[in-house]
C-alpha cells in the first residue's frame, strides 16, 4: 500500500480519563508510531496516558492519522495541542461513569478550536445495560447542545468485546472529507516529537499545516534559528521524496540537536516565521467559564502546540487608542496577550486561554481568540480621571477648580476636553490665575457648583510581568 496516493486526515482521540480512548485507537489502528500509544514510561507506571500518541489505519481513499490526547485533568494542556493539528474527532464517554469534567473540557476545546467534524463513541458498553448507554447518550447531547456542537452520530462501543469498532470506523471513514489545505506558501510544521536515531541523528516529526517539504531542502528552526538540510522523509514508516500540507511527517535532518528542541518549536521555510512576546487578540469567552476576567490575570496561552504563561490585558478602541479596561462585562472583547517568553505565531492563529491555577472540578477554559497582531511590546493607554468644580459662570466662559493645582499644571491642560456632570461637552482654553484654575468653554448651559470631570490619556509600554 503507498500511503502517498491517499488524502491523510487527522482525528483526535478525546474525552475524560479512563473513558477508552487508548484501547479504542488500538482497536481501530493498523499501525502504532511517534511515543505510540502509552508507550511513555509514566504512562505504564502510572496507567494513563501523558503524551500525545499517534497511530494509524487507512480507508480505500483516506489516510486516517489518530491523535490519542491525554484525559487526565493536569495535560490539558497537551489536548489543547493536539487539537490545533487535528480536522475531526472521537469524543470517548465511558458508559459506566458517563459525562465528567473532562468530557466537558474536552469538548469545550474542540469547539474553540472549531473542530465541527465530532463522532461519539459511548465506551465500555460491556460493563453496563442498554439503558444506561441511551442515558449517556442523552446526557452527551445536552452538553452538545449547549457547545451549540453537531455530532455526527453515537456508536456503543467496546474494546474489550470488540461491539461497534467496525461501525464506528466505517461512520468515520463515510463522515470525512478532503479538508482544506495550504499546499503553497512557506513551510510550517509545528514539532511534537524530536528524538536520536543511532545511525542517523535527529528525526522530528510533526504534521505538515503548510507548504511542501523534499529531500535535500534547508530548513529552520523557530524559536532558535538553527538550520540543517533534510536527510530523509517518512510517513508510518514509508520513505517519501516529498510531502506537502496535510501530511504527517518524520523529517531526519541530522545536524539539529535534538535536546534542544521542544515540542511547539516549528520547522519552516528559512526566515520566514517571526516570534513574538506579545499578541493583540480578539477574544470570545467560553459560555462555561464563571470566573471574572481582570487587567493582568494571569492566564495559559496555548498557541498551535506552544503553550505559555502570559497576562491578558482587555482594551477598547476609542480615537485611535487602545484605552485598558479593569474587567470586560462583554462576551466578545479584544486584549492583549503579554507572553512570559516568545513564541512562534502568525496573524490569524487560534489561541485558547486557560486558567489552570482553578480546580479541576471546575471550568478551565477561559475562551478563545484569533491573533490579529504580533509585538514584542504593546502600548496602550489607562484613563485617569480628575474631578473639578464650576466656581464661576461668565458671560463667554466659566471658570473651574480642582482641575489642577498649579498654573503650570493648568497650562498643560490647555485643548483637552470635560464632561459636566449633566453631559455638556466643554473644551479647556487656558488657566485662570495662579492656583490651578482653568477656563473653559461650553456647548451647553451648565450650572454653579457643578461637577467637571477631565479624562486624561496616559500612554504606557506593557511586557509581561512589567
Amino acid at each position: 500500500m503507498t500511503l502517498q496516493n491517499l488524502i491523510p486526515v487527522h482525528v483526535g482521540l478525546v474525552g475524560h480519563i479512563d473513558h477508552g480512548k487508548t484501547e479504542l485507537a488500538k482497536c481501530l489502528s493498523e499501525k502504532v508510531f511517534t511515543a505510540g500509544l502509552d508507550k511513555h514510561p509514566q504512562s505504564r507506571k502510572r496507567g494513563i496516558t501523558i503524551d500525545l500518541g499517534f497511530s494509524m489505519f487507512s480507508s480505500d481513499k483516506y489516510l486516517v492519522t489518530l491523535v490519542d490526547a491525554p484525559g487526565h485533568a493536569d495535560l490539558i494542556r497537551s489536548v489543547v495541542a493536539g487539537a490545533s493539528i487535528i480536522d475531526a474527532a472521537i469524543l470517548t464517554v465511558a458508559a459506566d461513569e458517563g459525562v465528567q469534567i473532562q468530557t466537558i473540557e474536552h469538548a469545550t476545546v474542540l469547539k474553540a478550536m472549531a473542530i465541527d467534524k465530532l463522532l461519539v463513541a459511548i465506551t465500555k458498553t460491556d460493563l453496563v445495560e442498554n439503558n444506561q448507554v441511551k442515558q449517556v447518550s442523552r446526557e452527551v447531547e445536552g452538553i452538545a447542545k449547549r457547545l451549540k456542537l453537531e455530532p455526527v452520530d453515537y456508536i456503543p462501543v467496546s474494546a474489550e468485546t470488540g461491539t461497534g469498532i467496525q461501525k464506528l470506523r466505517e461512520i468515520l471513514v463515510d463522515s470525512l472529507t478532503s479538508p482544506n489545505r495550504e499546499d503553497e506558501g512557506p513551510l510550517r510544521i509545528p514539532i511534537d516529537h524530536a528524538f536520536p536515531v543511532t545511525g542517523h541523528g535527529t528525526v522530528l516529526t510533526g504534521t505538515i499545516l503548510r507548504g511542501s517539504l523534499s529531500t535535500g531542502d534547508a530548513v529552520q528552526l523557530v524559536p532558535g534559528g538553527s538550520r540543517a538540510t533534510v536527510r530523509t522523509i517518512q510517513t508510518f514508516g514509508q520513505e517519501r521524496e516529498s510531502a506537502t500540507a496535510g501530511d504527517r511527517v518524520g523529517v531526519n535532518a541530522p545536524a539539529f540537536d535534538h535536546k534542544r528542541i521542544e515540542r511547539g518549536n516549528y520547522l519552516c521555510t528559512p526566515d520566514s516565521m517571526k516570534t513574538a512576546e506579545s499578541l493583540l487578540i480578539g477574544v470570545e469567552l467560553n459560555p462555561g467559564y464563571e470566573g471574572r476576567i481582570t487587567a493582568r490575570m494571569v492566564v495559559n496561552a496555548t498557541i498551535g502546540m506552544s503553550s505559555v504563561t502570559a497576562e491578558i490585558v482587555p482594551f477598547r478602541e476609542m480615537d485611535g487608542r487602545r484605552i485598558t479596561v479593569e474587567e470586560p462585562q462583554e462576551r466578545v472583547f479584544e486584549a492583549a496577550l503579554l507572553l512570559k517568553e516568545k513564541v512562534p505565531a502568525e496573524i490569524g492563529n487560534r489561541v485558547l486561554l486557560m486558567r489552570t491555577d482553578m480546580p479541576v472540578t471546575s471550568m478551565r477554559i477561559v475562551g478563545c481568540g484569533i491573533i490579529g497582531d504580533l509585538m514584542n511590546v504593546v502600548t496602550l493607554h489607562h484613563v485617569r480621571t480628575r474631578n473639578g468644580e464650576i466656581s464661576r459662570i461668565r458671560d463667554e466662559d466659566v471658570l473651574i477648580e480642582g482641575l489642577a493645582r498649579s498654573k503650570q499644571k493648568a497650562q498643560s491642560l490647555k485643548g483637552q476636553t470635560v464632561r459636566s456632570e449633566n453631559g455638556a461637552k466643554g473644551r479647556i482654553l487656558d488657566a485662570f490665575g495662579t492656583r490651578g484654575v482653568v477656563i473653559v468653554t461650553f456647548e451647553d448651559e451648565v450650572e454653579l457648583k457643578e461637577e467637571v470631570v477631565l479624562e486624561d490619556y496616559i500612554e504606557e509600554e506593557y511586557r509581561f510581568g512589567r
